[in-house]
């Protein structure tokens, strides 16, 4: 939690960027699902109102980051909308509320600081690494956000930072408390154990029709027809929208030249090196004496000694160096900066003089010259049509993807005008379960929004469901079949063996009660074991976070006390398999602070530190939040 604390400062402006490819839902009229009620704000905090747009502005931003964290395997499906809205809203409040603490305390962010963290944002440099104003505006033109209104924002940022960083900067612990905290978090402890498998009390099981009629009344719920519907819906994708004919020359010719970059092959250079290694913390005297080897050998080169042969023999560079220092073909922004300047200021066969980076001193010598290239209209034509149409394809998707959402709105009690208005067929389900269903119901968002309360029960149509990039769709309940109980005779197999599992579980967990009770009273694991004919298993000394054995068992050994009145400590539990455990703790090892370098203690230290910081974090905005008054109208619920 302290590392999303600390990159709050730049948290607003991370989202932005990650979010640049991914805006579509600005465009789909989603504005009147966030104000489909009388209230015309997401929250109230202490009187400060938090607004629709800034509400849907932070669902989206948290959307997105979503997307980015999960990459290739970002899946509409997996994310929970609803959860998605509560935490955006709830951030939102959050930040209102360390926001109004900086306030009542007097902390205040100057225009420099502002100014300061815009420039350090690599996205608003040009290609020579400075601040461009330009860039700047375009970039947040994306989000379709004005300077101003950006700068504001960061500033709220910078501001609730500053309480934030005041209650993390002054956490931290004892050296007491930290060495007591490492001896439990790294201590090891051994211990056996014995499994009473369930299987061998199923067998003396038995099961009369008194039993099942009283476990099948007893859990009637388990025997439920599923609850169940079909749907209608109609479905929005960019890929089957018809667009004009191909566009003419004019229009390619206009995407070309604003893409040109996109179709240049860039100057790249191939070139050998002899490196001199140098240390970045090297005193004067070992830089004297590498420049000196470095100039040493390019007198060597000048005499006519090869080149290859001398960086196989000399160069510190274990990448190059069997290869006679070839480095292969390279564009810009590959090398490290003073290298780059000078392999391409060389004519092809030219040989720098020495060249100091940050790996030390180098001779380079380029060896071939790729050209810039750029491919020519003809080339790319077929290219630039696709382009130009999946532009065409996307600005359409984009107006009825609003209009579709629009006319859901306005038309909630049926999906016709939607179809009629998008020119769309209105599609028919198979029965779906909460568990989902053929075709459509393979996925999880169709199955989630079916049965959302405000589709299932006041039959609205949903909301724009996303199920993938340009893909969008609206339901609603065509026929609902609530769940019912069924009879006992469908269902008899089923109870039957119900009340078997549940009995065996019973008869073990017993068996393993009265077991735990002999080696409470002396009897040790190992004659228990070998009376019941059961393996005893004992571990090494293992840690909290052990593989093996199971985590069940590491988890309840770590729990025991060192030693009881009466010895070892001991205990006996139920697995979710049915079988039962009986374990005995034989040796605990505590973890040793002093042990540690003092690099490792001072990195145990921080990171202590950080949890207390986030602890403490946590503990202050939720009483920020228990003293607020704060009211969340339904619809953002």
């Amino acid at each position: 939690m302290l590392m999303a604390i600390r990159d709050r400062v730049m948290g607003f402006v991370g989202w932005l960027l990650l979010g640049a490819l991914f805006i579509a839902f600005a465009f789909f009229g989603l504005n009147s699902y966030f104000t489909s009620d009388a209230k015309s704000y997401a929250a109230d905090v202490n009187g400060v109102e938090i607004t629709i747009p800034e509400y849907q502005r932070a669902y989206q931003q948290t959307r997105n980051r979503m997307q980015n964290l999960m990459g290739e395997a970002y899946n509409p499906a997996m994310l929970d909308e609803q959860a998605l809205k509560k935490s955006a809203l709830q951030e939102l409040i959050r930040e209102q509320l360390l926001l109004q603490e900086a306030d009542d305390d007097g902390y205040a962010v100057s225009k420099q600081l502002v100014a300061a963290q815009i420039n350090a944002v690599p996205a608003f440099r040009d290609d020579g690494g400075k601040f461009s104003v330009e860039k700047y505006r375009q970039v947040l033109q994306l989000q379709g956000m004005a300077p101003a209104e950006f700068e504001w924002r960061l500033s709220r940022e910078l501001l609730a930072n500053q309480i934030i960083n005041g209650i993390v900067q002054t956490a931290g612990v004892s050296r007491q408390n930290l060495e007591k905290i490492y001896r439990l978090q790294t201590q090891r402890r051994r211990f056996s154990y014995l499994e009473l498998p369930a299987r061998e009390s199923a067998a003396k099981v038995e099961v009369s029709d008194s039993d099942i009629e009283q476990y099948y009344s007893a859990h009637a719920s388990d025997f439920m027809t599923p609850e169940r519907v079909k749907i209608q819906y109609v479905e929005l994708k960019a890929d089957e929208l018809q667009v004009s004919g191909e566009p003419g020359d004019e229009a390619l010719h206009a995407l070309y030249d604003e893409h040109s970059d996109r179709y240049v092959t860039p100057e790249e250079r191939r070139a050998r090196h002899i490196l001199v290694s140098l240390s970045p913390d090297a005193g004067e005297d070992a830089e004297h004496k590498a420049r000196a080897k470095a100039e040493s050998l390019l007198a060597r080169l000048e005499k006519g000694e090869s080149f290859e042969k001398l960086a196989k023999e000399t160069s510190d560079d274990p990448g190059s160096a069997s290869n006679g220092g070839d480095l292969g073909f390279f564009s810009r922004g590959v090398m490290a900066p003073e290298f780059e300047t000078a392999a391409f200021a060389l004519e092809k066969g030219g040989r720098s003089g020495i060249v100091k980076t940050a790996f030390g001193f180098h001779i380079i010598e380029v060896t071939d010259i790729k050209p810039q290239h750029a491919k020519p209209f003809d080339e790319v034509r077929d290219e630039l049509v696709k382009e130009y149409q999946a532009q065409e394809r996307g600005d359409l998707f984009s107006d009825q993807a609003e209009m579709l959402a629009n006319k859901a709105f306005e038309q909630p009690d049926t999906l016709q005008g939607v179809a009629e208005a998008v020119g769309l067929e209105v599609k028919t389900s198979d029965w779906l379960t909460k568990e989902g269903g053929a075709g459509i119901g393979q996925n999880e968002m169709v199955v989630n929004a079916a049965f959302r309360e405000e589709v299932l029960e006041t039959g609205n149509n949903s909301e724009p469901i996303e199920l993938g990039d340009q893909h969008l769709m609206v339901l609603r309940i065509l026929e609902h079949e609530a769940a019912e109980k069924q009879p006992l005779e469908s269902v008899k197999d089923k109870v039957t063996a119900e009340v078997r599992v549940t009995k065996a579980r019973e008869l073990t967990s017993a068996r393993g009660d009265s077991l735990l009770k002999e080696l409470r009273s002396g009897t040790s694991l190992a004659d228990i074991a070998k009376a019941q004919r059961l393996e005893l298993k004992t571990t090494g000394l293992i840690g909290r976070d052990a593989a093996e054995p199971a985590s069940r068992l590491v988890t309840e050994a770590f729990l025991l006390p060192s030693v009881t009145d009466k010895g070892l400590s001991t205990a006996g539990f139920s697995l979710e398999s049915g079988d039962y455990v009986l374990l005995a703790l034989e040796e605990i090892k505590d973890g040793d602070f002093s042990s540690l370098s003092q690099a490792d203690q001072l990195k145990a230290r921080q990171e202590l530190d950080r949890i207390i910081g986030a602890s403490e974090v946590s503990a202050f905005t939720d009483e920020l939040k228990n003293s607020a008054t704060i009211i969340i109208p339904e619809q953002a619920n």
